[in-house]
């Protein structure tokens, strides 16, 4: 494995993800603030990670039904996401917008993720933005037929990266 230098990885554990599943019937939002994030400017590589209990939702209930119904999390604890940004150079970077390629992998089922990501440099730190749609059946999340009408069928995740550079 290649060391890297500590001005070549950028690092966060408070990004913040949300998403929306909202339906005419129904205002579904969730968000997370503890995300774990690594971004490898040598590379234009990104990662991210985090606790799907971690998500907090406008009502307690649809708290516990997204843990214990939809996504399981004490079978399946994290999501993860591993992609690279296309055509990155750190040795011109200010702010662009990319294309984002990757894998994100929720309840061990993964599926490839293609997005627009913005990314900003300011002084020593770097912003990374992107959205994209997820539809739960691609990740195995049942919902009931009861339900069907209240959860969209395509979910829009938004990501918001800080990172400082690592401390290695």
């Amino acid at each position: 494995m290649l060391q890297m230098h500590a001005q070549d990885t950028y690092v966060t554990n408070s990004g913040e993800i949300t998403f929306n599943a909202s339906t005419p019937l129904e205002d579904i939002n969730a968000i997370n603030t503890a995300v774990n994030g690594i971004f490898k400017t040598d590379t234009g590589d990104i990662g991210a990670v985090l606790l799907l209990r971690d998500f907090r939702f406008r009502k307690k209930l649809m708290e516990e039904h997204f843990n214990e119904n939809y996504v399981e999390s004490e079978k399946y604890p994290k999501a993860t996401f591993r992609g690279t940004l296309l055509g990155y150079s750190k040795d011109s970077i200010k702010k662009d917008k990319y294309t984002l390629d990757g894998v994100l992998t929720i309840r061990e089922i993964s599926r490839e993720i293609s997005a627009t990501a913005t990314v900003q440099q300011e002084d020593d730190e770097f912003s990374l933005q992107t959205e994209f749609i997820v539809r739960p059946e691609d990740f195995d999340i049942r919902v009931p037929r009861l339900l069907f009408r209240k959860i969209a069928r395509e979910v829009k995740v938004t990501v918001d990266l800080n990172l400082e550079p690592s401390e290695k």
